[in-house]
């Protein structure tokens, strides 16, 4: 997947602003609070529909502004695409695939498959287990409908449930519905479960490779999926749904109890290991960006083998973040990879970059000039 074109309109700090992108390396540099990081903003809204920094579209409007627009063109494979993505005070939320508007903002999943790596990114590291579940869920979502389809119908039955065990206290009825949403739950839930932990496992032998890679042999990841059963490497889906509705059966007096959803993927972890130990727990500032940059790269080879294409790389002021051995091992990693970089600091990235081209742009209160 190539990006070719990005136009912004009353978007963050853009009026009207249209980028160019070359196929390889591309650098958007410039001082801080100049709009760097807004540019990638709009980018991973036209892959995933949200914003990576805030849950409210009304955020995004440029001051004075009713509402923003946000277009990409892109080339993947031998087909043009165009995804639209506009917000409005009056109209609301709105998105067009090639011209054609589409019901809901997630119906863009999956056109577009772009990677962020941001010093926020760490937190994935290091930050509390929903930063990890949400991470494997824009990925997964961006690889296959069906997992989409599967969480939003998950999402549903438990936030009906749980309105449902609040009023099972004072009403009696939800006795007979309470059953009907377990078995829901068993089904959508162990299938959601079963995608995880497929997952699970071919990232974390992408990420062996890439952290012994990074570290020259000398330390060793692991990645151990957390759920609500114990699970082996042949656990199918048939399991993850029969140990669910279990679950779901014997745990039901203590969810009314407690009028919560206590069990099911939604409060999956996944534990990031370094060296047979806890990343979150044990591991030094240096070897939890090792970790995280290692989870990145290992992302990208597993987006490729579904796709069948490299995703976009967009890396928002991450290269600060390293040494100077971790930044070797990100720049060699990008061979192939249309990458999106922001910098305050341009000419250190020309001088990793060596021989290989680049396009470069300087960007300026809310302005984007190529310079070369």
């Amino acid at each position: 997947m190539i990006i070719e074109r990005l136009e912004m309109r009353n978007f963050r700090n853009y009026e009207n602003q249209e980028i160019t992108f070359d196929g390889g390396v591309n650098v958007l540099f410039g001082l801080n609070a100049q709009g760097k990081t807004n540019a990638l903003e709009a980018l991973y809204m036209t892959a995933t529909g949200k914003s990576h920094r805030t849950n409210t579209y009304q955020d995004l409007i440029k001051n004075g502004s009713n509402g923003f627009q946000i277009q990409l063109a892109a080339k993947i494979g031998d087909r043009k695409e165009q995804i639209e993505v506009a917000y409005s005070k009056d109209r609301g939320k709105c998105a067009l695939v090639n011209g054609i508007k589409r019901d809901k903002i997630s119906d863009i999943l999956g056109i577009m498959n772009m990677i962020l790596f941001s010093p926020e990114t760490l937190e994935i590291i290091k930050g509390a287990p929903q930063l990890r579940r949400k991470f494997l869920d824009v990925m997964l979502c961006q690889v296959s409908k069906t997992y989409l389809y599967v969480l939003q119908q998950y999402q549903m039955i438990v936030k009906n449930k749980s309105a449902a065990l609040k009023k099972s206290k004072y009403e009696r009825k939800y006795d007979e519905i309470l059953p009907i949403w377990n078995e829901n739950m068993a089904k959508f839930g162990g299938r959601i479960a079963y995608i995880r932990h497929k997952t699970i496992q071919k990232l974390d032998t992408y990420m062996k490779q890439e952290m012994l890679r990074l570290s020259q042999d000398c330390e060793h990841s692991s990645i151990i999926y957390k759920t609500y059963t114990d699970v082996t490497e042949s656990s199918d889906e048939a399991y993850f749904t029969e140990r669910l509705r279990q679950k779901l059966e014997e745990g039901l007096e203590k969810e009314r109890e407690l009028s919560q959803c206590l069990y099911g993927p939604h409060r999956d972890d996944m534990e990031i290991m370094l060296n047979n130990m806890n990343s979150r727990l044990y591991c030094s500032q240096g070897q939890q960006r090792s970790l995280a940059l290692s989870l990145v790269m290992a992302e990208l080879r597993f987006m490729e083998e579904i796709r069948g294409d490299k995703p976009v790389l967009l890396l928002d002021d991450v290269l600060s973040e390293l040494d100077e051995n971790r930044q070797g091992y990100l720049i060699n990693g990008l061979k192939g990879i249309q990458t999106i970089v922001t910098t305050t600091e341009c000419d250190h990235i020309k001088k990793l970059l060596g021989s290989r081209e680049m396009a470069g742009f300087s960007v300026n209160t809310g302005r984007v000039e190529r310079v070369y």
